[in-house]
């Protein structure tokens, strides 16, 4: 077995990871391990959301504060909001230090689009490439040049704790070696649940077993039952399937139709489809679908035809895959509807980013309690990078780098074939009963199955897959509790539960 010590671990090398990092070196904390599996959803961020000082909109802190707020069904934790908002203006500089550009008018202004959810333009972007992959590239090298310790293809499977704070974490290495490393302070970067339902717009690195290990560590959670759902994800061609269609491209102008050719969005906002909530246009597409008016593959059309070539090719990523597979936006409407793509949840938090298990600090989308039901779009990002700061500076003004750290027992188990046996089931129960549509019979009928797979040994030999189920079953757990419709979960069994604040969502 490999051992290694650090002053701070960080679990994962998504921009939260990178953020952290990179402010505990401004710090002068020296002796930082990053320790992934991927790099998460990072490389295909498209906006970061910012309120600078000369946003010629008239754009506020508090503003953007209360879209975030109202976006999260009122449930987020106004406190992580307000800190999270006003720190705008430090997170761009903090990006501008580390080397990221972002593109700008030709007067030279920054270039701001309007994204899904937000009142006014506030977010930031590139227009050569993603601005996720700027970020992830220019943070990870300068970190490297800094002296920061990258342990890739490490994939965590568990926290070394007594159940009161944390000493380390336990890792397998691309060759299936355990490593067991210590440190008095762990941070949870490692994304939301991933995979967890199956198909989903997450890259293959982002297993969603880490509920579990959080939990079972003694971390305590919050708001885990609320998927964020992607609103306009390419449906067709099969080479374009998963493609995220930017809701900046509301801003821009794009209409949503339905099979009748029908703007369908103006009937709950009259002003246009720009600004509209994901919640909304994901509940309005799915009515659209419900009353016989989707796609042939079971989602509507993004008619982009009256937008300027040049403008969409600022969206490299979206127009050449189109373009690729024998789609011309210009000429053709484009196939979209709702697919799995973020996690509102997670390990709760306190100002500071530190979970109510000691040493253990959450950032990204590893962290619940910011974002509420439903997250603003562009805001994974800007709540990525404010959250690693600020979990970074309470780090380093703590210190205690140097208190005796105890080797916890951990038993590991991996067998492939219980993973290839058990993985697809799980993710068809987690599908049925934690996607869009919910209700008590099915809920429970998946706490039973998955209880009695865990209790039975079924999946004992395979540690990650049991992780998986666990998982399962603690969001399975807390989505029973909610009894009302809210976020994109709809509660089929409670249909009076939210009739007045969807009615304000909606109008």
């Amino acid at each position: 077995m490999i051992k290694k010590n650090h002053d701070v671990i960080i679990v994962g090398s998504g921009l939260a990871a990178l953020a952290c990092a990179a402010r505990l070196v401004e710090n002068g904390v020296k002796d930082i391990g990053v320790y992934s599996r991927g790099l998460g959803g990072t490389p295909v961020i498209a906006a970061i959301n910012f309120v600078l000082d000369d946003n010629p909109h008239g754009d506020t802190k508090e503003l953007y504060c209360e879209d975030m707020i109202h976006s999260g069904y009122d449930i987020g934790n106004r406190e992580l909001v307000s800190e999270m908002t006003s720190r705008s203006v430090d997170g761009y500089e903090f990006l501008r230090r580390w080397g990221v550009d972002f593109a700008k008018n030709p007067d030279g202004t920054i270039k701001l689009r309007h994204l899904s959810g937000h009142t006014l333009p506030r977010s930031l972007c590139c227009t050569s490439e993603l601005i996720g992959a700027v970020m992830e590239r220019e943070l990870s090298q300068r970190l490297a040049k800094a002296g920061v310790a990258f342990y890739p293809h490490c994939r965590c499977v568990g926290l070394l704790s007594d159940k009161n704070r944390v000493n380390g974490i336990v890792c397998t290495d691309e060759k299936g070696e355990i490593r067991k490393s210590f440190s008095p302070v762990v941070v949870a970067a490692w994304g939301g649940v991933g995979n967890l339902l199956g198909m989903s717009t997450y890259p293959d690195n982002v297993s969603g077993d880490t509920l579990a290990i959080a939990h079972d560590a003694g971390a305590k959670l919050v708001d885990i039952e609320f998927l964020e759902y992607e609103p306009m994800v390419v449906l067709h061609p099969p080479g374009a399937v998963g493609e995220p269609c930017p809701t900046a491209m509301l801003g821009e102008g794009a209409y949503l139709l339905n099979s009748k050719g029908e703007r369908f969005m103006l009937a709950v906002r009259p002003e246009g489809e720009g600004g509209s909530s994901k919640t909304l246009i994901n509940k309005e597409i799915w009515k659209q679908v419900e009353m016989g008016l989707g796609s042939q593959h079971g989602g509507v059309y993004v008619d982009l035809r009256h937008i300027d070539r040049e403008v969409l090719k600022a969206y490299p990523w979206f127009y050449d895959r189109l373009m690729d597979n024998g789609v011309d936006p210009v000429e053709q409407l484009v196939e979209v509807g709702p697919m799995a793509h973020s996690f509102s949840g997670g390990i709760l938090v306190g100002r500071d980013y530190q979970s109510t298990l000691e040493g253990l600090y959450a950032v990204g989308e590893a962290c619940g309690g910011i974002h509420g039901a439903c997250r603003c779009a562009g805001n994974a990002a800007s709540q990525a990078t404010i959250s690693g700061m600020i979990a970074a500076e309470a780090i380093a003004a703590r210190g205690d780098f140097e208190r005796p750290l105890d080797d916890v027992p951990f038993d590991y188990r991996e067998d492939k074939t219980v993973r290839e046996a058990m993985l697809s089931r799980l993710q068809k129960m987690a599908a049925r009963a934690l996607g869009i549509y919910r209700d008590e019979k099915t809920l429970d009928e998946t706490i039973d199955a998955v209880e009695s797979m865990l209790s039975g040994g079924e999946l004992a030999g395979d540690r990650e897959c049991e992780n998986i189920a666990k998982s399962i079953l603690l969001m399975a757990l807390s989505a029973k509790e909610r009894r009302e419709t809210r976020g994109n979960q709809r509660r089929l069994d409670y249909p009076d539960s939210s009739d007045e604040f969807l009615r304000q969502i909606v109008r």
